[in-house]
């Protein structure tokens, strides 16, 4: 009697571990996104993870509105969607018989001893892309803070324009056009990202430096304080009233105006988030609704007489 109840248990033990060969994976991947481009057609994005080798994978199609994805910001409520068709739009979960080096999946010719042991590629399901930039112009502050559509309605026309030179603020890495880059003239030690919580302030008039074209308040424009004439106020020093060592522009005791000095033009770069959620896919082996891929972070520069 005692063996047969050992046999019947082991038995259901067997029967319930046996849901028709699925096998639920665990999507333990770190979100961070790989790009191929090399094909002119369409992007491949991906994202791999080791012991055991797994890749997941989103190819969708390239063209002038896909690429605006990793250029522009999306409306946070309205994300890009795409069908998975299996053509054009595909989402695939895949093993391999070793771990992925670097960026061989965008390989036109696959390693030869790379070996997919399974591929899983869901028929249907959407996808969700959202592209997000915390800060335009990459100066330091983020675009919540400089004044980028004011009213909320979508219309950036009426953004600030600090130092009238036809570049916003967001978009403008020298927010007072002093040739001082804004992101020299902040101070983030609190990591709160807001420059008016823990202001640069120079000369005590309630303007933060990044916004003042004047920092020491001496009735010379900091760019006009460059005494080597290189367009650079920050190499030009002396010391001040405490015999600190201090750029002119920062020192109320040095007053000497150099015009000869010219307004420089800059290049920023810009830092895009673009986030990928894959919802509904019929690949039964994941057993889940929604994935979050992962986000794409790329960097692009720009020129700023281009951005008016």
């Amino acid at each position: 009697m005692r063996n047969l109840l050992i046999l019947f248990c082991i038995s259901f033990l067997i029967t319930a571990c046996d849901d028709g060969d699925i096998i639920t994976v665990s999507l333990d991947f770190d979100q961070e996104l790989e790009r191929c481009e090399n094909d002119t057609q369409s992007y491949l994005f991906f994202d791999t993870r080791v012991d055991p080798s797994e890749s997941l994978s989103l190819i969708i199609p390239r063209n002038d509105a896909n690429e605006l994805l990793f250029s522009e910001p999306t409306p946070i409520d309205q994300p890009v969607t795409m069908d998975i068709n299996g053509n054009t739009v595909r989402f695939n979960y895949r093993t391999y018989n070793r771990d992925i080096i670097g960026d061989e999946l965008c390989n036109i010719i696959p390693s030869s001893d790379l070996i997919i042991n399974e591929d899983f590629e869901s028929p249907a399901g959407t996808v969700e892309i959202t592209s997000t930039i915390f800060d335009d112009d990459n100066d330091g502050v983020p675009t919540a803070f400089e004044g980028a559509d004011p009213n909320g309605d979508g219309d950036f026309s009426d953004s600030l324009d600090t130092d009238g030179d036809g570049l916003f603020d967001y978009i403008d890495s020298d927010d007072d056009n002093d040739n001082v880059p804004t992101i020299n003239e902040i101070d983030n030690s609190d990591g709160d990202d807001d420059p008016n919580t823990n202001p640069m302030d120079t000369d005590g008039n309630g303007t933060p430096d990044y916004l003042d074209d004047d920092d020491d308040g001496d009735m010379v424009l900091t760019r006009f304080e460059d005494e080597n004439t290189n367009d650079n106020p920050r190499d030009d020093t002396a010391n001040n009233a405490e015999g600190v060592l201090v750029p002119h522009y920062l020192n109320d005791q040095e007053t000497g105006e150099f015009t000869n000095v010219n307004t420089i033009t800059t290049t920023y770069t810009r830092i895009v988030f673009t986030n990928f959620i894959v919802r509904d896919v019929d690949i039964e082996i994941l057993r889940t609704d929604i994935i979050n891929l992962g986000t794409l972070e790329s960097t692009i520069t720009l020129p700023e007489e281009d951005d008016n």
